[in-house]
């Protein structure tokens, strides 16, 4: 009988846990984030948006920042693909602090994808490190975000009604860019996608097995 209650409120528990997490989705399943964009790319998430929240996506494409957006090409952690006009390897990162236009406070690499929430703030997805390229004379030119919580990504602890999700290129000058990031959601494999929460039938049944549960606790006990 114990074994029976704790299994149920197990089950219970997981479903608490796991029906006020949603997923973060882009309209159509695909953003492009052009290098010339001094705004970004953006979209309404509609609902309550929260920490606990997840995100997932594909990163393809390497915008340029130098000459007309032929040289000083990254991936989505900043890191070069192709080297720069001024001496920058293939590899190489380097950095600069914000508020620069639209660009936030903060210290960010040039050429790498940040998140804003309105509201709440701005975050890098993709750290500048060796994982990603970093040092590397083949960094990877497309990275993959699997399924992680907005707090996982740097976001401190929020809850946002309909608010706006901007991806911006971090840099300070946008006139000689060029390239383009696309981030795509189709592409993230399924095994990456957080565990779906139980419908609303879902809930109805497992409330009524807790109550039969109960219910047949209750009836052996008066028989004892």
């Amino acid at each position: 009988m114990r074994m029976a209650s704790r299994t149920i409120l197990g089950l219970a528990a997981f479903v608490t846990g796991t029906c006020f997490a949603a997923s973060v989705q882009f309209p159509g399943g695909t953003l492009l984030l052009p290098g010339t964009s001094t705004t970004g790319a953006s979209f309404a998430y509609p609902g309550t948006l929260t920490q606990t929240d997840t995100i997932a996506f594909v990163q393809a494409g390497n915008p340029c920042l130098q000459i007309g957006g032929t040289a000083y090409c990254v991936n989505g952690a900043g890191v070069l693909t192709v080297a720069g006009a001024f001496g920058e390897l293939v590899g190489s990162s380097s950095s600069f602090s914000g508020p620069s236009g639209v660009i936030p406070a903060g210290t960010w690499t040039y050429g790498s994808l940040l998140m804003t929430i309105s509201g709440v703030g701005t975050v890098q997805i993709f750290p500048t490190n060796a994982a990603n390229g970093l040092g590397s004379p083949t960094p990877p030119p497309g990275l993959t975000l699997p399924a992680t919580s907005l707090t996982a990504l740097g976001f401190g602890a929020f809850s946002q009604t309909n608010p706006t999700i901007s991806f911006i290129v971090a840099d300070t000058n946008f006139a000689d860019n060029g390239g383009q990031f696309v981030l795509s959601q189709a592409q993230v494999a399924q095994a990456s996608a957080p565990i779906p929460a139980l419908g609303e039938w879902g809930i109805v049944a497992l409330t009524g097995l807790l109550a039969a549960f109960g219910l047949v606790r209750l009836r052996r006990t008066r028989a004892a």
